[in-house]
């Protein structure tokens, strides 16, 4: 999932879709019935969360807020990410919220022209041993965490100077890091900030000004998903995001 974002959003928060901007989701919707759409994740603390009164974050609500306007339900389950693109591919479900494109994804999933997000990828080190990032060379002999399953930059995934520790999930890492076992990480900005938040790790980490990769996060589809179904949704997105006052911007994300 990669990697991460930014939505600016008008100080009322969401606002209620205009009449004329819902009268064009229902056009979308036309002739299509409805149909619960079964979408798997990986939970992403502060953009989607597994709570306890269902799923939350800004991901999950984008998500389900335009396939409610185009006239669908949508469940979500929380997976681990390399079985949640598994379950995709094999077509047991409909699709995954928040993975990045890359050229093999592809070729294997449907993905809509509109992105939920975009998303930057930072370093995370101990601020008693902070990492100075200025470019991978200053990375150099270090032990740095990376999720498996997650899709980073070329340029990282190519990089031999560092050594890659594979980390289970954000927290899993985070108290990896504190432990010592890795020297640095690569994480989400935004998410990183929420789990070292709910660890009381706030205090003793820190984020490289500079991120280290980024690019847009989608909402994709199994293979066999209609074409047309695809582009509708990418279209009632824009709409959404367009009546929501929802913009991207420059970030310090992931």
């Amino acid at each position: 999932m990669i990697s991460k974002h930014i939505f600016h959003f008008s100080p009322v928060g969401f606002r209620t879709l205009s009449a004329l901007t819902l009268l064009v989701l229902m056009t979308v919707a036309s002739g299509a019935s409805a149909e619960r759409l079964r979408l798997v994740t990986e939970e992403w603390p502060s953009l989607i969360d597994d709570t306890g009164e269902g799923p939350a974050g800004i991901l999950w609500e984008v998500t389900r807020e335009v396939l409610t306007n185009m006239g669908h339900e949508a469940t979500v389950e929380f997976v681990p990410w390399k079985r949640a693109q598994r379950m995709v591919l094999e077509g047991k479900r409909d699709g995954i919220i928040g993975i990045g494109l890359n050229d093999e994804r592809k070729r294997q999933y449907r993905f809509p022209h509109e992105h939920l997000l975009l998303s930057e990828t930072v370093v995370v080190s101990r601020k008693s041993h902070i990492v100075v990032f200025s470019g991978l060379e200053s990375l150099a002999g270090l032990q740095i965490g990376v999720s498996p399953g997650y899709v980073y930059s070329g340029e990282i995934q190519n990089a031999t100077g560092f050594e890659r520790i594979a980390i289970p999930g954000i927290d899993s890492g985070l108290r990896m890091l504190m432990l010592g076992r890795i020297d640095a990480m690569l994480s989400n900005r935004y998410v990183v900030m929420a789990e070292a938040e709910r660890l009381g790790l706030t205090g003793k980490i820190a984020m490289s000004a500079t991120p280290v990769s980024g690019g847009p996060v989608y909402l994709t589809f199994r293979r066999d998903m209609p074409e047309n179904f695809v582009v509708n949704f990418s279209n009632a997105l824009k709409l959404y995001k367009t009546a929501n006052l929802i913009a991207d911007r420059p970030s310090s994300g992931l």
